[in-house]
């Protein structure tokens, strides 16, 4: 999962960073809003594209070029000398997130059994966690010792390491999909990839039958909204968009929460963001051990809920600095993340990768994950303009009507009681 380490550690490596980088390259306002919405677009550009791909190619030759894609482009950031250059490598670290996410989800799908597929794909969110403590992390030594010219660039380049070891990995040990694989090659290519994925024998006993592939029959975009897929594409679109629009609007500029209240002082500011991933990660964990019990849509119901009510209460107290500093936004903040990390963040990319069948797999990943760099990219715009205009406690009160409308979805969208007892862990049996 390059993607999801690669994206959470931008993330928490340039809101902590963001500030260097403005003053090291002379940006303005409007061009910090572009390069901090630049990796958001570009995985916008191309998530969709990558699930279609995945589904017509294949998922290894594409998860090798995102791996490539992904140690390049923070090289590319951390040496940028303008901004059109820091601009184009963001951008470059946008698509090949976006175009690595439906593959490497429907990779863990179709690697896993129906039993636990949703439960391990459901790591991405610890994972994650981790990977943005990594990212603000790094910044640490330089705050204590007051050193903060050129730090984004540290803090920036260190993805590029984690993207190497990854490259490494996944040509050492990955393979092409066995499902894929069984539906889009010959029956001997099938035979391999599933023996070398499993570490099996597998013998192909000829039956004297012509082994000539079947035209393949071509899926596509629409089908996601065809009878069958359209309630499950409609939840999936809501609960990515909300989740990643509330996070992406409160999660990336809880760096700049944490100075409302803590001043200027940047050792402050790191470490309460460290402490708030770190509560996140614990969540996530939680979340991943109740997913078989709870089942997808119940532990979004509970995160949702957590969330709401953090937002609301936010709301009404807002944020209160000074020498007088009151912790209980930042502690809200702190659970805010601690709910999305339990329910709303897993269930925004493990139920397009369990819900969908393989044949439209990628495609449907893709498009969640196209949804949510849609809501990922209004949160980055619309917070800071927002916040600017209404101020802390309205700008809380507006973001809520994002999980007020994912808890609405949660309850009402169904598919079918057939659908639901093939995919128990969506909804359990009482669920």
């Amino acid at each position: 999962m390059t993607s999801v380490l690669a994206d959470a550690y931008d993330l928490g490596s340039l809101s902590i960073g963001v500030s260097s980088m403005t003053k090291d390259l002379g940006l303005t306002a409007t061009q910090v809003g572009f390069i901090t919405s630049a990796t958001a677009l570009g995985a916008l550009a191309s998530a969709l594209v990558g699930g279609i791909i995945a589904d017509r190619t294949g998922r290894y030759k594409l998860f090798i070029i995102c791996a490539v894609l992904l140690t390049v482009a923070p090289i590319g950031i951390c040496l940028s000398v303008n901004f059109w250059m820091a601009l184009f490598f963001r951008v470059i670290l946008g698509i090949a997130i976006g175009l690595d996410m439906p593959v490497a989800f429907s990779f863990m799908a179709e690697l896993l059994t129906k039993e636990t597929n949703a439960k391990f794909i459901n790591f991405w969110q610890p994972l994650a966690s981790f990977s943005n403590i990594l990212g603000v992390s790094i910044a640490l030594p330089f705050a204590i010792n007051a050193v903060t010219s050129h730090i984004w660039r540290f803090t920036v380049g260190f993805g590029a390491v984690i993207a190497v070891v990854a490259l490494v990995l996944r040509l050492k040990y990955s393979e092409e999909s066995p499902q894929w694989s069984a539906k889009h090659q010959t029956l001997e290519q099938a035979a391999s990839v599933l023996g070398k994925t499993y570490d099996l024998n597998v013998i192909v006993e000829p039956d004297g039958s012509d082994d000539t592939m079947e035209e393949e029959q071509k899926h596509g975009v629409r089908e996601l909204f065809g009878q069958k897929q359209r309630a499950k594409t409609v939840l999936v679109s809501i609960c990515a968009f909300a989740q990643q629009l509330q996070y992406y609007g409160v999660g990336f500029y809880i760096p700049v929460i944490a100075a409302m209240v803590f001043g200027k002082d940047m050792v402050s500011t790191i470490v309460a963001t460290i402490c708030a991933q770190g509560l996140g990660m614990l969540a996530s964990l939680l979340g991943v051990r109740l997913t078989s019990r709870l089942g997808l849509r119940r532990l979004g119901l509970v995160g949702y809920a957590i969330v709401l009510v953090c937002l609301v209460w936010m709301g009404l107290i807002g944020v209160h600095g000074g020498q007088d500093p009151s912790l209980l936004p930042v502690f809200l903040v702190v659970f805010l993340l601690a709910g999305t990390s339990f329910g709303p963040g897993p269930l925004s990319k493990t139920l397009a990768a369990v819900v969908y069948p393989t044949e439209i797999r990628g495609i449907g990943t893709g498009w969640s994950e196209t949804m949510g760099r849609v809501g990922s990219a209004i949160g980055l715009f619309f917070f800071p303009v927002v916040l600017a205009a209404i101020g802390i406690k309205s700008t809380m009160l507006v973001i809520a009507i994002c999980p007020i409308i994912a808890i609405v979805a949660l309850l009402t969208v169904r598919w079918g009681e057939k659908s639901q007892r093939q995919s128990r862990l969506v909804t359990p049996e009482a669920g």
